[in-house]
């Protein structure tokens, strides 16, 4: 792949802005601020497209800091060649990714093409932004020497698994913030050890409860056993205490009749006693003061006596039959008998009646009641502490099924744990050997490039870590000065650029790169570019003109 020209409609500083390319080395010798980042970052977008605002911190994210300072269309087109044939890209950013807009122009037909999409890059050079980033692109930032699995795929040879390596480090992070997550989730063992104490304290205080318990139940029993031996006394004195009723109740009756019995003789004898002007008295003394006035008529020869007489005599018996008649009416009468009859009756039968015994029931209602409420305060104390106790066993019971379930969390949790280390060991040995079956060509390859610039050996690991090879053994290549850093970052980069890219070779984007190399070895850097142009498109920016690759002539 060659990239032919670019133009700029609206981005970054750049506003209506043309270039065009050659073949192999392109140099351009700009001062600092001209836009050589900027013009940079064009390219890779173009291919790539832009990142999606958010994704990082607004000043750091591409759609932000290259927006235009003018305003306008935000994009432009970049013409490339592919297999002698040339395409052109129309790319303009909006605020979001679904804002964006892509086309494709095939400039043979001046035709629409279908034959790569938005997402030209990856399929065209079979590799994806990071990736790309940090192989064929040369940040003025820095120049990154960290690989993805992306690339190790590639280099591996392995294009049938090229998915699964490209996922192995996504998988790794996933299973270890998985194995933190279920860390954090683990319950910590201050926390068991305070709910074990509780557990303990709880069961103690359980058993000090039944024991007292256990003290209560036999004074009640106790209690129980003496009140029932009084029971059974104070059962014989309520029969007692019955009889008595029974017995007084009978009396009573008996008493209430010979009363009753006792009013009437006394009201039948009251009514014989005082002396009663009644009827035949009235007749009797009428007749009688009638026969008398005839008497005297009589004697005094004012009514003739065989008148007078006869009739005074009639008068005189007949008040005296009344006056007689009367009294014996007055003389006591049979039911008087009958009553007093009944009275020596009722006076014998109350003196032959038994007497009741004397009982002091209050006493004995006392000492019952004591009973009762000493019996109760024992059950009520005893039913109190029962109902404590069974709080606390169930309190007791649903911490022993907390402390249980964290028991088997932790358990669950620290059997995940070793199976999500075991799929990460299994993983990281895996990437292991995949990267070690590539280790020892491109190490030969990065030696090839390298040895030319220092005497150290330095050699490449199969985690693509630097080591220096010292009297003292393996050291790591972060002591050694910048300049050497940078050196071992470009030879490894360089080293594997041909097994990373295996479908089109991409154009090799070096923007101020070799600021920290000294004159003696840019020489050497500016051979080996020299070389890699034969097979690459190389885009050089820098701010010096010292810094210019001296071309043959």
């Amino acid at each position: 792949m060659k990239i032919v020209s670019l133009h700029i409609e609206n981005f970054g500083k750049f506003s209506n802005f043309d270039i065009s390319f050659a073949d192999k080395i392109n140099q351009f010798v700009y001062e600092n601020g001209w836009g050589k980042s900027t013009l940079c970052a064009f390219i890779k977008v173009m291919l790539y497209g832009m990142d999606a605002k958010g994704r990082k911190k607004d000043f750091q994210s591409e759609r932000s800091k290259f927006e235009p300072w003018q305003g306008g269309n935000y994009g432009g087109s970049l013409t490339f060649k592919v297999n002698e044939k040339e395409y052109q890209i129309f790319r303009f950013f909006g605020k979001s990714p679904e804002e964006d807009k892509f086309q494709l122009l095939d400039l043979e037909t001046n035709a629409i093409s279908k034959k790569f999409s938005q997402n030209l890059g990856e399929e065209l050079l079979g590799i994806g932004k990071d990736s790309f980033s940090i192989s064929a692109f040369f940040a003025q930032s820095g120049i990154d020497n960290f690989i993805t699995d992306e690339v190790v795929s590639n280099l591996a040879g392995i294009e049938r698994y090229k998915n699964d390596v490209e996922k192995t480090e996504q998988a790794i992070n996933i299973l270890e913030k998985k194995r933190k997550e279920t860390v954090s989730h683990l319950i910590k063992p201050h926390q068991i050890k305070s709910i074990e104490k509780n557990i303990e304290s709880l069961e103690e205080d359980i058993g000090g409860k039944e024991s007292k318990a256990k003290i209560l139940l036999s004074q009640f029993e106790e209690t129980m056993a003496v009140k029932d031996e009084f029971m059974k006394k104070f059962a014989e004195t309520e029969k007692q205490l019955e009889k008595n009723y029974k017995i007084a109740k009978e009396r009573q009756q008996v008493q209430n009749l010979l009363n009753e019995k006792t009013l009437q003789l006394h009201e039948k004898l009251d009514s014989q006693s005082r002396p009663k002007f009644s009827t035949l008295m009235f007749i009797s003394i009428v007749c009688g003061i009638f026969g008398l006035i005839f008497v005297f008529l009589a004697a005094f020869a004012i009514l003739s006596l065989s008148v007078a007489l006869p009739l005074a005599v009639v008068l005189l018996l007949t008040g005296l039959g009344c006056f007689v008649f009367d009294r014996k009416k007055q003389t006591k009468s049979a039911d008087i008998l009958q009553l007093e009859n009944q009275l020596g009756q009722l006076k014998s039968q109350l003196q032959e009646m038994p007497e009741f015994t004397n009982i002091d029931s209050g006493e004995l209602y006392q000492e019952k009641n004591r009973f009762d409420q000493e019996v109760l305060m024992r059950q009520f104390a005893y039913n109190n502490l029962l109902s404590e106790i069974e709080k606390e066993k169930e309190e007791l019971e649903l911490l022993q099924s907390n402390h249980q379930q964290m028991l088997d969390q932790n358990k669950t949790g620290e059997d995940k744990i070793a199976i999500l280390k075991q799929a990460m060991d299994f993983l990281k040995t895996a990437r292991e050997n995949v990267s070690q079956r590539f280790v020892a060509p491109l190490n030969q390859k990065f030696v090839q490039l390298f040895k030319p610039f220092a005497k150290e050996d330095v050699k490449i690991d199969h985690q693509f870590n630097a080591l220096v090879f010292t009297r003292q053994g393996l050291k790591s290549s972060e002591f050694l000065s910048k300049g050497y850093q940078d050196l071992i970052a470009i030879c490894q980069r360089f080293s594997m650029l041909d097994n990373i890219y295996k479908q089109e070779k991409p154009p090799i984007i070096l923007d101020d790169t070799f600021v920290n190399i000294d004159d003696n070895k840019f020489k050497l850097v500016s051979e080996i570019l020299k070389i890699l142009s034969q097979n690459y498109q190389v885009l050089y920016f820098t701010c010096s003109e010292s810094r210019k690759i001296e071309e043959k002539t």
